[in-house]
Order: structure tokens, then sequence, then C-alpha cells
């Protein structure tokens, strides 16, 4: 193979493993932004349970003022009964008593219901503010990994650039242009493979005779069509049996 054309290989094959890492790096800060949204779904959770207990606690408080002032009302009705002077006038007044004395009941019942509702909901709020702090931690866990995964690939990056620039160095200035001019064009792939006859860039079927050529791999070719540097790979048992001849 020229020297070149496996320079070239090998500049695509970084270039290539870059784009690949800063790729990863764009999803991070999405991954990074995911988690804190889920965060910030069960702090919204925690405070509507919050405000359920306030307005409970609120409800509470008005019905236990209401079942007051009703036992108040009965309690002055029943001490109106010893100055009634008639039976009409009393069993009237039994009456009343009789009609404010189930509503009292059905009150109290109201305020069961209220005090089961409270009991319930701060089981709940309990629950969802040990689940808080418990995925809060997860959470943390979870981006610090992704911080340390996005150091680890800028560091990568870095090395790998520093390579690139020895590749270049050893390209004739006229190749690197191009290379630099076809990897623009094709987004991110100037230098590919060869395979049955076939561009793995733009998957044209090579004429034969350029294929042979091709597949010496002495020069620099490109594609008739998109005009990618191409390469041929020998496959792994031709060059198993050449070293075996």
């Amino acid at each position: 193979m020229s020297e070149e054309l496996n320079t070239l290989i090998k500049l695509q094959k970084i270039d290539s493993l870059i784009i690949s890492l800063k790729q990863k790096l764009e999803i991070i800060p999405l991954e990074i932004k995911k988690l804190e949204e889920k965060i910030q779904e069960i702090d919204k959770q925690f405070e509507n349970e919050k405000k359920k207990i306030i307005n409970l606690e609120k409800n509470k408080k008005e019905k236990e003022r209401e079942i007051e002032d009703i036992n108040e009302k009965i309690k002055k009705l029943k001490e109106k009964t010893s100055q009634i002077k008639t039976n009409k006038e009393y069993q009237a007044l039994l009456k009343e008593i009789e009609l404010i004395e189930e509503n009292l009941k059905k009150e109290e019942e109201n305020l069961l219901l209220i005090l089961y509702n409270l009991d319930e909901t701060q089981k709940n709020l309990n629950e969802v503010k040990s689940n808080l702090e418990l995925k809060k931690k997860e959470i943390d866990e979870q981006k610090k990994e992704l911080e340390k995964e996005r150091n680890i690939i800028n560091q990568k990056i870095e090395a790998l650039k520093e390579d690139r620039k020895k590749l270049i160095n050893e390209l004739p200035p006229e190749f690197y242009e191009e290379y630099r001019e076809l990897m623009k064009k094709h987004k991110g792939l100037a230098v590919v493979e060869v395979k049955n006859f076939i561009c793995q860039g733009c998957f044209l079927h090579i004429p034969p005779q350029l294929y042979v050529e091709i597949k010496i791999n002495q020069s620099i070719y490109h594609c008739p069509q998109c005009g990618r540097f191409l390469y041929y790979k020998p496959e792994e048992k031709l060059e198993e049996a050449q070293v075996q001849s």
C-alpha cells in the first residue's frame, strides 16, 4: 500500500473516531438535562402532596369549627326546653333538635373522611419524600458518572488530535487539502473501502479494471461518482492464505 494512502486511511480512522466521540459529548448534556427533569418532576409531586395536606388541614379546622357551632346550637336549644310552656312548642323544639343532630352526625362523618384523607396523604407525602431523597442520590451519582465520562472523552479527543497532527505532517499538502474538501462534502467520510466492486461511500459499482488497480493499493484512486479516496482491504482468509503461502 502506498504510504500516502496508508496515512489517509489512518487519518480517516482518527477523524471518524473524533466525530463519534463528539457525538457522544453532545448527548451527555441532554442526558444530564433528562436526569434534572426527573428531579423536578419528583419535586413537583412532593409539592403537590404538601398542598393537599395544607388544604386538608384547612378543611379539618373548618369542619371542627362547624361541628363546634352545631353542638353549641344544640346545647342552647336543649336549655330552652325548660322554658317551653306548651306541648306543641316542645315537640317542635325536639324536632328541630333532632334535625340538627342528624346534621351533626353527617358533619362528623365528613370530618372522619377528612381525617382519613389527611392520614393517607401524609403517608403519600412521606413516601414521596423518601423516594425523592433516594432518587436524588441516584441521579447525582449518574450525573457524576456522566461528568466523568465527559472528561475521559475530552482527553481521548485531545490525544487523537495530537496523533492527527503527526499524520497531517506526513501527508503532502495537496492530499490533505483534498481530504479536507472531501470531509466537508461528505460529512466526515473522505476515505472508504471498496468491497466486492462496491464503493462503501456512495455504493457505486466500480468498473472491473479500476477495481483491479485499487486492489493493488499502490496508488491513490478516487470513486468515479463521489470522488472519495478508495482503498481495498484484503479478506482475512485471503490474508491467512497469503501468510501461509
